[in-house]
């Protein structure tokens, strides 16, 4: 974001809605949001809690779908931080 190179857990939520407004696959999101499996495990587990992600039981493996939910925190998140960009 602004402040350092690390990324925020604002910004890693982003990401991961991002990448699951299609459905994704743990090991797609995973690999693509550059977390460790438990990191991972925690933010599945908030977010489905939250009601922004969903967890469809499809066999043979699960997939991530971002809900409609989801989407209005993804596009609040990003008009936040375009607000917050520095010219």
């Amino acid at each position: 974001m602004v402040v350092n190179n690390r990324r925020c857990e604002i910004e890693i939520i982003s990401d991961i809605l991002s990448l699951c407004r299609d459905g994704a696959k743990k090991t797609q999101i995973l690999y693509r949001t550059n977390l460790s499996y438990t990191q991972l495990r925690d933010y599945l587990s908030f977010l489905i809690k939250s009601g922004v992600l969903q967890e469809n039981n499809t066999k043979p493996y699960n997939t991530y779908v971002t809900t409609q939910k989801g989407l209005e925190v993804l596009d609040n998140i990003k008009n936040l931080i375009e607000k917050l960009k520095v010219d």
